[in-house]
């Protein structure tokens, strides 16, 4: 590599964060793009394990009941794995927009090794 090419080099993973950098003595390069994909994350906020004639009764103001109640921390899945668990919040109270405030981040490094 020339000097040149080195100095840019250098200059270039000055502005890449330490947490995305991959170690050069290993021959990766540096992948800053994965960053940038998008993934769906699911809140589920409980189940139902309804028959199908209870199904076929469901109507209008009909309520199906969970297996939570209505205090009980939801969970945040990626991929059908739950990461973390959090509570509902109003961001905005004139439009009822809700949110979540992440309460635990769940270890999935054991779940991820089997």
């Amino acid at each position: 590599m020339t000097d040149k090419n080195q100095a840019a080099k250098d200059k270039s993973d000055a502005e890449i964060p330490m947490a995305e950098r991959r170690d050069d003595q290993a021959g990766a390069t540096y992948k800053r793009s994965i960053y940038a994909l998008p993934v769906t994350v699911q809140v589920v906020i409980g189940t139902a394990r309804p028959t199908i004639a209870e199904l076929l009764k469901l109507k209008k103001d009909s309520v199906l009941e969970m297996d939570k109640s209505i205090n009980d921390p939801v969970d945040v899945c990626i991929d059908n794995r739950v990461i973390a668990r959090g509570e509902l919040v109003e961001t905005d109270v004139a439009t009822g927009e809700i949110g979540l405030k992440i309460t635990e981040i769940v270890d999935i490094s054991e779940d991820m090794l089997s």
